[in-house]
């Protein structure tokens, strides 16, 4: 098996899936691909089998003799047998995006479609986010093809632009499509004394102060006092989140109460909200709590009308209990358990 330089594995499985770099082997398969999918691949004529060997010998074989070629192209199997290949194109390395490219064999485009694209995609993740590190991946394609849009959609990609009729094809203009998916795996750990005015700017926040119980402004002082007493809490998690490029995107604190009950907060720094953070903040925080306290049930009291954290809440893993009044406001109370 060839390798690229810049991944440490070369190898992607799940559920039956892998990926690996193209393979020699594979490329009159390809080809047949390829010249049976033009209506909507970007190729104005069939490729011949002279093409193609001067293809493979020259372009694919010069992605591994370099650290960061311009793609990363795989072949993509099911239980081992060739479904299709494809992989991160015209990438751009200082920005850390990079477009996706995916053709499967015509004959399971009809049934499988959706099975093989949410598959692959999956893989190709573990590839762009895990192992790159990259912030962005895409798709850039004609509008002929909309089961594959609700594909990308139900793997979490939202259609950001349509270029209307971009493209002249087959006697007509086409728009193009762009959809795609940010990286979101974010990373706990737990809040040191560092963090004093990190959490102080956090909690002072507009924002955070309209949807707190306690609206009024705190001092340093006692926001200090709090917060060096709280780190030291055995009774209290403090968990700091952060994205994956380690900048602080918010917090989440879990305090014990008494009767196996605890009592959960968040906040999201201004830089990183609507970004879908808040809903993956708290279900890692709520998980790992309940691990390490199994016998406990975690509430959540939001004001009737924060709206966009019950979504939060729910999207976690909450359940909803009941409407109440909660410190002389009607709130949702929310629970999560083992």
């Amino acid at each position: 098996m060839r390798k690229y330089k810049c991944l440490t594995n070369n190898l992607f499985h799940a559920d039956g899936f892998h990926i690996e770099p193209i393979r020699d082997e594979d490329k009159y398969a390809i080809l047949d691909i390829r010249n049976s999918q033009l209506f909507h691949l970007r190729q104005t004529e069939p490729l011949t089998k002279e093409k193609q060997e001067q293809y493979f010998s020259t372009v694919i074989s010069a992605l591994f003799e370099v650290e960061k070629p311009s793609q990363l192209l795989f072949s993509f199997f099911e239980n081992n047998e060739f479904i299709g290949y494809g992989g991160l194109v015209h990438i751009n390395w200082i920005d850390k995006n990079a477009e996706i490219s995916f053709v499967m064999k015509t004959e399971l485009e009809k049934e499988h479609f959706s099975k093989y694209w949410s598959n692959y995609l999956n893989l190709l993740e573990k590839i762009a986010f895990e192992t790159l590190n990259f912030h962005k991946i895409f798709t850039y394609a004609f509008d002929l093809r909309p089961h594959l849009y609700e594909t990308l959609e139900s793997c979490g990609f939202k259609e950001e632009a349509r270029l209307k009729e971009h493209c002249f094809f087959n006697g007509k203009h086409l728009d193009v499509v762009y959809h795609a998916k940010m990286n979101r795996n974010v990373s706990l750990r737990k809040a040191n004394t560092d963090d004093l005015m990190l959490y102080f700017d956090w909690t002072n926040d507009t924002s955070v102060r309209e949807n707190s119980y306690q609206s009024e402004v705190i001092s340093l002082e006692n926001h200090s006092k709090w917060f060096l007493a709280k780190i030291k809490d055995d009774s209290c998690a403090m968990y700091v989140f952060e994205n994956h490029l380690k900048q602080p995107i918010g917090q989440v604190r879990i305090q014990k109460q008494d009767d196996k009950i605890a009592i959960i907060g968040i906040s999201n720094d201004k830089d990183h909200r609507g970004k879908g953070y808040a809903n993956e903040m708290l279900a890692i925080a709520s998980k790992q709590f309940i691990e390490e306290n199994p016998n406990y049930t975690i509430s959540a009291y939001i004001k009737l009308e924060n709206k966009a954290s019950e979504k939060s809440f729910k999207k976690a893993g909450y359940q909803l209990d009941i409407v109440l009044e909660y410190q002389n406001h009607t709130s949702y109370h929310y629970i999560f358990k083992k």
